[in-house]
């Protein structure tokens, strides 16, 4: 990334600070290991390494991480291990790749779930010192949430792919961010977050994609310190507002200082402070999943954020 970096105001980097977990591996980059862990390798490096989050991976590719970071590891790694239908044995391979494996550890795992018991049956098999990541269709997602939280779990959240139909309604993002923050249970994003603010772009790198209506990630982060702040301070969620945000593509409405964030795209401009958003992220909105780390960056230059 040879393009200069400047020093975020305070407020952005907070906002942004380890937030993008590197998902190489996956649609619609689709990169084979190699070139993917030489690709972290060298964020690992850059400047905008304070950008950075884990390296994701699919667990049944364990063996071939290892072979691909031999000579790339200076600190251990923290990987997010996505977890097959296979559970128990893909937690129980996680739990003998931490006991043998210096240059890495994982310290999340991800899965996707359909009922409680899935997510009770992982809790019970989840090793030490590794927090899960459950992944819930947003339509009816408060009565899976309660069972995240009695097992000390997180929630994921899906909101895109490389199909249009993938990329869930605003409404359905904003009850999903409501019923996370209502009930305490923090939670990550995955899919379809490459662009800071809303828009309309090709859902993969092929020539002439089909294009569809994108989430944007500052959005999305924005919206859930909307909903954390009003939850934390007792008051009612403005989901008229929460909803507006995520539909927000206008960058002028974003303004970040040395104090906080003021969001002026309703009719109320919304400031958060600098302290409510060290809150939200490190206690709710953690990270998101992007199969490119630059693309995320170069975007957020672009529109003068960083």
């Amino acid at each position: 990334m040879s393009t200069p970096v400047r020093t975020p105001v305070a407020a952005a980097q907070v906002l942004l600070a380890g937030l993008i977990d590197y998902a190489g591996l996956f649609p619609p980059a689709s990169l084979e290991m190699t070139p993917c862990v030489s690709k972290y390798a060298h964020y690992l490096g850059s400047p905008e390494r304070w950008a950075l989050g884990r390296f994701v991976l699919p667990v049944a590719r364990l063996d071939e991480f290892l072979n691909a970071q031999e000579n790339a590891a200076t600190d251990p790694w923290k990987l997010s291990g996505i977890v097959s239908a296979n559970i128990i044995d893909d937690l129980a391979a996680v739990d003998e790749f931490n006991r043998k494996s210096p240059g890495a550890v994982i310290d999340t795992v991800e899965l996707r779930v359909g009922d409680a018991e899935e997510i009770e049956l992982a809790a019970l098999h989840l090793p030490a010192g590794t927090t899960a990541f459950f992944e819930i269709a947003p339509e009816g997602a408060a009565e899976l949430l309660t069972v995240v939280r009695r097992v000390k779990g997180y929630a994921k959240l899906r909101t895109g792919g490389v199909v249009e139909n993938a990329f869930p309604a605003i409404e359905r993002i904003e009850e999903f961010l409501s019923a996370c923050a209502q009930l305490d249970v923090a939670f990550k994003a995955t899919a379809g977050l490459h662009h800071p603010l809303r828009c309309v772009r090709p859902l993969t790198y092929e020539v002439n994609a089909q294009e569809g209506m994108m989430h944007g990630f500052l959005n999305l982060f924005t919206a859930a310190a909307i909903v954390w702040e009003s939850a934390h301070a007792g008051h009612a969620i403005r989901r008229g507002a929460v909803a507006t945000c995520l539909a927000d593509e206008e960058r002028t409405n974003w303004h970040f200082d040395e104090n906080g964030l003021t969001w002026t795209g309703d009719d109320e401009p919304l400031r958060i402070s600098i302290e409510g958003l060290r809150s939200m992220r490190s206690e709710f909105a953690l990270s998101f999943g992007s199969c490119s780390f630059e693309e995320p960056l170069t975007e957020l230059r672009e529109l003068d954020l960083l």
